[in-house]
């Protein structure tokens, strides 16, 4: 994990976002890429107040000058706190609407992982909410990992991850590789939870044993496989999050087939909502 992306708003709730991937950082030796996306007049990025200062005199651009130097001040200010901690954290202002100017962020810097803060609330006002972060996961080919206020580091040693049945999908090792990557962070332990639901699951195959050679055919380690009894998905991997007590909750999702569409970006954003527990999500259609 070399690359991590922040979206900021520059609120509160985005900020959380940020601490979670400077805790990630720490122990990745990762690069924070902490990015803005507002429209301005001044090119596809900028860095530096020269460059605001030169080209709004050539230009004559009717543009609040005043707003783009408070965000560029608060936007180093935040670098600069969160530096202290040794994490070469880069930021910039991109000039594009948040959803085309990120799809083609990640496409043209590479980026392995992106965290957003959320408020975890429907209607929430704030630019970065769940709708935003939801826009995100169905366009990036790297994992998106929301989170919201509460979470707690220490509790990162036990990470749920929800599965279904996934056949002749290539990709699959890839998301497992990634959260393993993410799990070697905490030193923790993957629980592979399958929630079925008796009534409407007639599949003849082995689940413990389909479970447990993906975790193989992934070199994952220090995993354990459960097959849950419930009604209802979303409610079963709560429950058993709250009962292993885990900090942290992934879903791979491939939705296009039918197969796993019940683990979709609605499904992960009530998650978050309902648990508020920072949530994993791998969308396999994008990989």
């Amino acid at each position: 994990m070399k690359k991590i992306l922040v979206p900021t708003d520059l609120s509160v709730i985005a900020e959380r976002g940020l601490n979670l991937a400077i805790e990630i950082a720490e122990r990745s030796e990762a690069e924070i890429s902490l990015v803005n996306f507002t429209r301005h007049p001044f090119g596809k990025t900028f860095t530096a107040m020269g460059e605001v200062s030169s080209k709004i005199d050539k230009e004559g651009e009717l543009f609040n000058l005043q707003v783009l130097h408070l965000n560029k001040q608060k936007l180093d200010a935040l670098g600069k706190k969160y530096s202290q901690y040794g994490v070469d954290i880069q930021t910039a202002i991109v000039d594009e609407e948040f959803k085309d100017g990120i799809d083609a962020y990640l496409h043209r810097e590479s980026i392995d992982l992106v965290v957003m803060g959320t408020s975890g609330e429907e209607n929430a006002t704030e630019t970065f909410t769940g709708n935003h972060t939801e826009q995100v996961i169905k366009i990036s080919k790297c994992p998106v990992l929301s989170v919201r206020d509460g979470f707690q580091v220490k509790d990162f040693n036990k990470i749920v991850l929800a599965v279904n049945v996934i056949k002749d999908n290539a990709h699959i090792k890839d998301a497992l590789n990634t959260l393993a990557d993410l799990a070697a962070c905490f030193d923790a332990h993957i629980y592979l939870v399958h929630v079925r639901d008796r009534a409407t699951d007639y599949s003849e195959i082995n689940l413990k044993e389909f479970f447990t050679d993906m975790a193989e055919n992934a070199s994952l380690r220090n995993y354990s496989v459960t097959i849950y009894e419930a009604d209802d998905q979303a409610n079963g991997v709560i429950q058993f999050a709250r009962e292993v007590k885990a900090g942290l909750i992934a879903v791979i999702k491939n939705s296009s087939d039918g197969i796993f569409r019940i683990f979709s970006s609605h499904f992960s954003d009530r998650l978050v909502k309902e648990v508020g527990r920072p949530v994993f999500t791998f969308n396999l259609q994008n990989a």
